[in-house]
């Protein structure tokens, strides 16, 4: 149990450096034009918080409502698809003779 608790501390400490670092780098990627933003640690912790007041909003607020035809006509593609019947067929095809052929095996070389 203890272990467990010491590998989540330490998760959770690295989480907090990963994105402390990437908010201290984000301040210093800033274009010549821009108004400066709130770095360091106080910043961090700042648009921490308010991320966790705000959370993610939807996209639109109405569910879609579609049937299954327009759902896969939508989502059609011309040309080839992943898999190609005739690249499956050679696969196949070769396979097929690869198992058909004898092989000659010597018994003997097997028993010892």
């Amino acid at each position: 149990m203890l272990s467990i608790l010491v590998w989540l501390v330490v998760a959770v400490a690295l989480v907090t450096a990963v994105f402390l670092l990437a908010s201290v780098m984000e301040r210093g990627e800033r274009l010549p034009g821009e108004p400066p933003t709130d770095g360091g640690l106080g910043g961090f912790w700042r648009s921490f918080r308010a991320g966790l007041r705000h959370p993610a909003r939807r996209a639109s607020g109405k569910p879609v409502d579609t049937d299954l035809a327009a759902f896969f006509a939508d989502g059609a593609q011309e040309g080839p698809g992943y898999l190609d019947a005739e690249e499956i067929t050679d696969v196949l095809a070769r396979a097929r003779q690869q198992a058909t052929r004898q092989r000659h095996v010597d018994a003997g070389r097997l028993t010892q």
